[in-house]
């Protein structure tokens, strides 16, 4: 059969997703390393179905552009759940189900591939019935199994919440420098989760502007991993003033001295990780 360009830039993108797509099963989920590898392999399959759809050699709109119509929304479903962790407590099984049926869909695709390219294999439809349904077992089972890695993973997870409650609590000490001295309190916040960064703190502290160069404590804080935004309050007035694009008018800081990029720093580039036995950051106030 004579592949268009379309036809080749589908077939490659295919390629690629089933080898990235296999890489992400394989490897440990979770972390930087995981989220890039997502992204390949959600790029590739967006491609490789978008492709599938500009593909009508074998007649009119068919079975297999509602397919590859299936594996886009499942692509959708699954960069959605991932992405704003919804809906609540499902959210992780929902984003693997996906991604899983998202691979499925081009495993299943393949096994079509090979019995209609392959001359010894064309027109063995029993074959072909018997190698989807082997795949359809394949796929219930590697489903199941991840099912039942988050529901361990779950319940870890509270086990571990559970130990940190009672877990030695350590002092959080930052090392403040550029502070305006005497011309308006601290406020400082504690957050535990990109969710709620900049928005939420697990915790605040207001502490009096003593020195250019000060020192200020969070006691019993427990082990794990947050970030620090702290603003000076000049006026006093109990809020942060903004500029223009709400571009702060008052001294402000983050933990690791983490800037944005047109617009507030990200939770990832301010997280740290309190130990135990206590922890200090270097933080220097700007304008």
């Amino acid at each position: 059969m004579h592949l268009t360009w379309t036809g080749w830039l589908h077939t490659l993108a295919c390629c690629y997703a089933l080898i990235s797509g296999g890489v992400l099963l394989w490897r440990a989920k979770g972390g930087g390393a995981h989220r890039r590898q997502g992204r390949r392999y959600l790029g590739a399959m967006v491609l490789a179905n978008l492709t599938a759809l500009g593909i009508y050699q074998i007649g009119s709109f068919n079975v297999f552009h509602v397919l590859a119509l299936c594996t886009l929304a499942s692509l959708v479903i699954a960069f959605a759940s991932a992405r704003w962790r919804k809906p609540g407590r499902y959210w992780l099984r929902i984003h693997l189900s996906a991604i899983l049926f998202s691979y499925y869909q081009l495993i299943g695709g393949l096994v079509n591939e090979v019995f209609v390219r392959v001359p010894a294999l064309q027109g063995q439809k029993a074959m072909v019935g018997l190698t989807q349904g082997v795949v359809m077992i394949v796929f219930l089972m590697v489903l199941s199994y991840f099912w039942g890695r988050t529901a361990r993973n779950r319940a870890a997870a509270l086990a571990l919440a559970a130990l940190a409650g009672t877990a030695q609590a350590g002092t959080l000490t930052l090392d403040l420098k550029g502070v305006a001295a005497g011309k308006g309190p601290l406020v400082i916040a504690l957050y535990d989760s990109d969710k709620t960064f900049l928005r939420k703190p697990m915790r605040t502290l207001t502490a009096p502007a003593g020195e250019a160069a000060m020192q200020v404590q969070l006691p019993d804080v427990a082990p794990g991993e947050y970030a620090v935004s702290l603003y000076q309050d000049i006026n006093n007035n109990g809020k942060m003033d903004t500029m223009m694009f709400g571009i702060p008018s008052e001294p402000t800081g983050t933990s690791n001295n983490a800037v944005g990029n047109f617009g507030p720093p990200k939770y990832e580039a301010a997280r740290f990780t309190m130990a135990p036995d206590g922890k200090t950051l270097a933080i220097e106030l700007h304008k």
